[in-house]
């Protein structure tokens, strides 16, 4: 019995150790997605590694996917160009 508590009490700890030195930037790309005026015509859209991806509509209604590597860097707002995501803004 005794063996057995020291051995969960061991397990908590090292699960709560790994848990506390993730990466914070995966933290940050299980965030929400960025708001822009994308998310009118975009869908599926998912953040992984600081890329943005999605699938968004062109000017015939088909939806194209696309993606937008270091999005955060974007500092203006994130649009649908035709079906690509584009930033309005140049990035710094």
């Amino acid at each position: 019995m005794k063996n057995t508590l020291v051995a969960l009490i061991l397990g908590a700890l090292s699960l709560s150790t790994v848990m506390s030195s993730s990466d914070p930037a995966q933290a940050q790309d299980r965030d929400r997605a960025p708001e822009g005026s994308y998310r009118r015509t975009c869908r599926d859209i998912r953040t992984e590694r600081g890329t943005l991806h999605a699938r968004c509509q062109d000017r015939r209604g088909n939806f194209q996917r696309t993606r937008m590597v270091d999005y955060r860097r974007c500092r203006g707002d994130i649009e649908n160009d035709n079906g690509h995501l584009r930033c309005s803004r140049h990035h710094r």
